[in-house]
């Protein structure tokens, strides 16, 4: 007579150790396949029939997900006792919606997307986002990329940079003022570091003062800072990682930037001719001195057309009419788009050049 086989409460027990050991020996997002669980030593190596018995009811628990691995091999993913919990309380769509939602992680999804990838009625679906959105369980993202999609991702996650924009975006806007502040600090750090000051010539003058009592007096001024440019050869510029802990000390910005956010206005002072990168951009040195630095932050130009100006007669030709034409591939003389009728080239000579 055959023994009966093990009881669901053995096989319960032997789960729930199963997916404990799953825990210990493994990270989070580990993909399991059949030779993970069985070397685990909870289920004997050669009883596949208990080990699928077991994560069976891992599944049914919702503590393990089914996946398809590589080459189409069967496969799982541990889910946690938290998620677990919230998933045994939700409809069959539901739980299906959110699996979906879950898979991608900080990106969030589209909700085109859902439809095709769970197969349900736009109806059904908006009733289920409606009621993991209320129970908190997801939200609804704006991506800077595509502003008119409706994205969706779990509540619990801070959305990719892919999808807020980084560290210079407030809100899916991009705060111009937020970048001219870090980028205005950045150049002048990196300009302390390129530069040395020297004693000028009239290190110290004299100006003469008209005391109470009629009586003249000499008072002393200290002269004009000269600075000089580092030799070649000099070491000393900073790095990368330099200039990101100087602005994340300097308490200008409210949330802590990383490198990243960094190197990009790093490399937008490069094109605009305020910095230039040295050894493949491992350092970098300033144009322009401190003086000059902080005497350029100083001047505020009257109206957006004063602002202009000044960005042209600073940056010459890059900054020319041409370079930002929609249609200058299509620009050529006597044709429909050409430069002797070009309506901005003239105007921009004139206050860029003065001619």
């Amino acid at each position: 007579m055959a023994s009966a086989g093990p009881s669901s409460g053995s096989i319960n027990e032997l789960a729930s150790r199963l997916y404990d050991e799953c825990l210990k020996k493994f990270p989070p997002d580990h993909l399991f396949y059949q030779q993970d669980l069985l070397g685990l030593g909870v289920v004997e190596k050669n009883n596949l029939a208990l080990l699928l018995q077991c994560t069976q009811s891992l599944v049914d628990q919702k503590l393990f997900r089914l996946l398809q691995g590589k080459n189409d091999r069967l496969a799982w993913k541990i889910i946690s006792r938290e998620d677990a919990e919230k998933l045994q309380n939700l409809s069959p769509d539901e739980s299906l919606v959110y699996n979906v939602i879950h898979s991608t992680g900080r990106n969030g999804i589209w909700v085109r997307q859902i439809v095709t990838r769970t197969g349900l009625h736009k109806s059904i679906l908006d009733r289920c986002l409606k009621s993991l959105e209320g129970k908190n369980y997801i939200k609804s993202v704006h991506n800077v990329k595509f502003p008119s999609r409706k994205m969706y991702m779990l509540a619990g996650l801070a959305p990719s940079e892919d999808v807020t924009g980084g560290a210079w975006f407030t809100d899916g806007v991009l705060d111009a003022n937020f970048i001219s502040t870090v980028a205005g600090f950045i150049e002048y750090t990196v300009s302390r570091k390129s530069w040395y000051e020297v004693p000028a010539a009239d290190a110290q003058r004299n100006k003469r003062l008209k005391t109470v009592n009629g009586h003249a007096a000499v008072k002393s001024e200290p002269g004009e800072k000269r600075y000089l440019p580092f030799p070649a050869g000099y070491q000393g510029y900073p790095t990368v990682g330099m200039i990101t802990a100087a602005v994340n000390e300097s308490g200008i910005t409210p949330v802590r930037l990383g490198e990243e956010s960094i190197v990009q206005l790093l490399e937008m002072l490069c094109y605009d001719n305020k910095l230039v990168a040295l050894n493949n951009g491992e350092l970098y040195k300033s144009v322009k001195n401190p003086a000059t630095v902080k005497l350029d932050k100083s001047r505020k130009p009257e109206g957006d057309e004063a602002e202009v100006g000044d960005s042209l007669v600073k940056n010459g030709m890059t900054e020319a009419p041409c370079g930002q034409c929609p249609v200058f591939k299509l620009c050529a003389p006597g044709g429909a788009v050409s430069p002797e009728s070009c309506e901005y080239f003239d105007p921009w000579l004139d206050k860029a050049l003065a001619f």
